[in-house]
Formats: C-alpha cells, sequence, structure tokens
C-alpha cells in the first residue's frame, strides 16, 4: 500500500490518525478480487467522486433561501387579528357609550298624590301663607315639580367623557391585538422551522448514506477478516444517530444539490432602539399607558362641584278641597345641595396612587424587557461567534479535503476509503453544527419578535455574510 502523501491537520484530525492506524490492515479486503469487496469498492469511490462535485463544484444558488436566515420574509403587521365584525362592534359600543353620556338633560320630574282617608285632612297652603290660624281643610292634594340639574346634564364635560369612551375603546383593542403575539410567534417559528429543515435534512441524508456506507464495510471486514467489532458499534450509532435526527424532519425534503457552504450570516440587533419601541408597543406595555392615560382623563373630568346640586325648578300643586272650589299653587326657585366634605380631593388622590401602581408596574416591565433583550443579544453574538468559528474549520476542511483528493488522484496503488469516507463525514457534520447555530440564533432573533405586535423585528436588525463565496445548499438527488 502506498502512503499518503499529504499530512492530516494537527488540530483538527488527530482522531483520524488512529483510525487510519488501526484500520490500515484492512485495506487489502477492499483490494481482494470477491464480488462483494469489488462491489463496496465501487460504492465507495463512486461516493468520493459525488462528495468532490457536491463540495468543491458550483451548482448556483437556491432562490428559495434569502440572506440573513430564514425571518427576513416575515412582516408581523400582515397578521389580522381585529375582524370587520369586532372593529364594527367595538365602535358601536363606543358611540353608545358617548350618546348615553351626551344624552343626560338634567332634567327630573317628581310629583305626588294622595288622599287622607282619615283625620281633619290637610290645610292648603293658600290658607297657610294668609298667615291665618288656620285654613281650608282639603282631603286630597298632587304635587308635580320638574328640576333641571345643569351641572349633571351633557352640557359640562362632554369632550371629557368622549375621551374615556375612546380610552376604554383603544385598552380594549390592545387587549384583542396581544394575541398577534401568540399567532406570530408561531407563524414565525414555523416559517424558520421549514427553511432549516430543509437545509438539514439535504446535509443529513448524505451523511446517512456515507455511514451507512461504513456499516456496510465494515460488517463486511468483521465477517471475512476477523476483526474486532468496536469500530462497528461506533458506526452503527453514528448512523443511528443521523437517521433519528432525519426521521424528526416532518416534511420529506430532497438531497442538497451542493454541499459547499451555506449563506451564513452574523446579525447586529440595535438593543436601545428596540427597547424604546418595546415600550410603547408591546401589549402588555401598551395596555399599561392607556390605562395610565385613562386615569389621567378620568381625574381631569374629577370636579369640586360634581357632587354639587344646583336645580332650578317649577312647582304645581293641585288641592281637592270639601266643599269650595279646588285651588292650586305654581312655585318658581332654586334647589341646592353642597356636600360638607372633601370627597372630590380624596378621589383625586385615589386616582393618583393608582396612577403611581401603574408606573411602577410599566417600570417593572420596562427593566424585564431591556433583561431580555441583553441576555438575547449576548446569546446571538455567541452563535454568531460559534457560526464564524465553524466556518473557519469548514474552510479548513475543505482544503484539506482538496488536497487529499488531490493525493487520491496522483498516487498509485491502494488507499484508505474507511478513514476517507469518515473525512467526508467530518466535513458534512461540520456543515450540519453551523446549520444548527445558524437555526438556534434566528430562532433567539424571532423570539424578540414576540414583543413586537405592530413592527416587524427586522427594523431593528441588520445581517452581514459570513464570507464572500454566497453558495448554498439547493435540492438536488443524493447519489
Amino acid at each position: 500500500m502506498k502512503r499518503d502523501k499529504t499530512l492530516l491537520h494537527p488540530s483538527l484530525f488527530c482522531s483520524l490518525l488512529a483510525v487510519v492506524a488501526l484500520l490500515s490492515f484492512f485495506t487489502s479486503a477492499f483490494a481482494a478480487n470477491s464480488r462483494e469487496g469489488r462491489e463496496i469498492i465501487g460504492k465507495f469511490d463512486r461516493a468520493f467522486a459525488s462528495m468532490d462535485s457536491l463540495i468543491f463544484g458550483n451548482r448556483g444558488s437556491q432562490s428559495g433561501i434569502v440572506t440573513g436566515g430564514a425571518i427576513t420574509g416575515f412582516d408581523s403587521r400582515e397578521t389580522l387579528i381585529i375582524s370587520p365584525q369586532l372593529d364594527s362592534a367595538l365602535r358601536e359600543n363606543t358611540a353608545a357609550k358617548i350618546h348615553e353620556g351626551n344624552g343626560k338633560t338634567g332634567l327630573q320630574l317628581t310629583g305626588q298624590a294622595y288622599y287622607r282617608l282619615a283625620g281633619n285632612g290637610g290645610v292648603d297652603d293658600v290658607a297657610g301663607e294668609t298667615g291665618g290660624t288656620s285654613g281650608t281643610l282639603y282631603r286630597a292634594k298632587f304635587q308635580a315639580e320638574l328640576r333641571w340639574y345643569f351641572l349633571q346634564s351633557s352640557l359640562f364635560q362632554r369632550e371629557g367623557r368622549r375621551k374615556v369612551a375612546d380610552l376604554e375603546e383603544r385598552i380594549a383593542r390592545a387587549g384583542y391585538e396581544k394575541e398577534k403575539i401568540d399567532i406570530n410567534e408561531f407563524m414565525i417559528q414555523n416559517q424558520i422551522d421549514q427553511h432549516y429543515d430543509s437545509l438539514m435534512a439535504g446535509v443529513l441524508i448524505y451523511r446517512v448514506a456515507l455511514l451507512q456506507l461504513l456499516d456496510d464495510a465494515q460488517r463486511y471486514l468483521l465477517g471475512n477478516e476477523n476483526i474486532s467489532s468496536d469500530e462497528l458499534v461506533k458506526v452503527l450509532n453514528d448512523k443511528l444517530e443521523a437517521e433519528r435526527k432525519l426521521s424528526e424532519i416532518e416534511h420529506p425534503y430532497p438531497a442538497a444539490i451542493s454541499l459547499s457552504g451555506i449563506q451564513a450570516t452574523t446579525v447586529y440587533i440595535d438593543s436601545a432602539a428596540l427597547v424604546k419601541h418595546v415600550a410603547t408597543a408591546q401589549g402588555d406595555m401598551k395596555i399599561l399607558q392607556l390605562r395610565m392615560e385613562l386615569l389621567e382623563q378620568r381625574e381631569r373630568n374629577v370636579k369640586w362641584w360634581n357632587n354639587l346640586s344646583v336645580a332650578p325648578f317649577v312647582r304645581y300643586a293641585h288641592y281637592f278641597r270639601r266643599n269650595l272650589p279646588d285651588s292650586y299653587n305654581v312655585d318658581a326657585g332654586v334647589s341646592f345641595t353642597l356636600p360638607i366634605d372633601n370627597e372630590w380631593k380624596r378621589k383625586k388622590r385615589t386616582i393618583l396612587s393608582e396612577r403611581g401602581v401603574l408606573e411602577a408596574e410599566q417600570e417593572r416591565l420596562s427593566r424585564r424587557v431591556a433583561d431580555k433583550t441583553a441576555v438575547v443579544v449576548a446569546e446571538v453574538g455567541r452563535l454568531d461567534r460559534a457560526s464564524k468559528s465553524e466556518l473557519r474549520r469548514m474552510s479548513e476542511l475543505k482544503a484539506y479535503l482538496r488536497q487529499r483528493t488531490d493525493a487520491y488522484r496522483k498516487g498509485h496503488g491502494e488507499h484508505n476509503r474507511l478513514a476517507r469516507a469518515r473525512e467526508y463525514a467530518m466535513y458534512i457534520a461540520c456543515l450540519e453544527r453551523l446549520i444548527d447555530y445558524q437555526y438556534r440564533r434566528d430562532c433567539l432573533v424571532a423570539n424578540l419578535q414576540s414583543l413586537l405586535p405592530d413592527e416587524t423585528i427586522l427594523r431593528f436588525c441588520s445581517f452581514s455574510p459570513l464570507s464572500e463565496s454566497d453558495l448554498n445548499l439547493t435540492p438536488g438527488n443524493h447519489f
């Protein structure tokens, strides 16, 4: 067997040295003239040729993937939560409240009618007003009085009532719009899952195929060369693990037509602008702000004269007298009731204390949003650094595989196909990790989207490509 002149990368492939040393005596089996051995050798050679084409060839770019990950095409503003029917009902409810308040006239009609069943009867007011000791007796009386409590009529605080009704409608709408958070989070997560599932499936198909070749070769050697089964167990475990990951992907995506890389990116999040926007747009924060505005308006509506009753009136009294013509009185005047307390001041203080509670709650939510954003930004940065490291490792592996391929083409005699297959499997595993880092990063960015019911998170993000090569994983047939 001719020794390979290409040197292994000391930091990345030291484990391969042990594998090559352990399996070096296995290569003679592949040079045998047995039919099964020749078939396995042919499968390896075809797999190597296919892998070289996939890794070093240029198959073009995939139109279905956009730079910056899976979330760049998502716009939360497209989600419709408040239906036309609900929108109309909310508007009608507000109009009804305003109409109710504007319909208060302040007029009040009171009256009484009675008949004395026993006794001497009453004395009519006419007799009483003459100053006599006795007046004309009457057996029945009817009295009616019309009062106008103008301070409690719709003439006053009309605009204040309208603002209260409008704020109550906005609070109700903000409550319904909070449902957009759950829907948006589901939609964007589903979009991310489909995007990266297609990439991961396209890569896993090749690693499963390579591990299956290794499994077939190990079983052949175990049956013909009386070798240890330790390596077979490791290959079998790796294959089953890859098959498990592939089975977890819901849809049957095709294999990739290029394994040269993916459109890996890094993302910068403008956390300061994001936190500032969330302070007014996030569901709970928006509702708190509206509730504070409502309390402020109600405080302005509290006046010292709210409980003061001043009412001009007109009173008519009719007396049904015995043996005399009926008599009546018509009076006009002003009645008033002045509370001897400071209830309006205490009510204002109560509203101010409620506003203080809401302000404290708003501050607590602001700190929580800021802390969450800081944690996410830090984790996004860590995953981006991991992506850079993995991309660098892929670049080194690709250069190494190219050197190994050139060396195999120039060499004569046999070489260790098991070790070479593991090298390709190692490269594909590296590509899987890069996809996983990008997936986890996009999931974190999407998690921030849940804070924005009215805006896309992309407004606060800027993506940058990790490498100059912009090749993608695109669907195709695996070998």
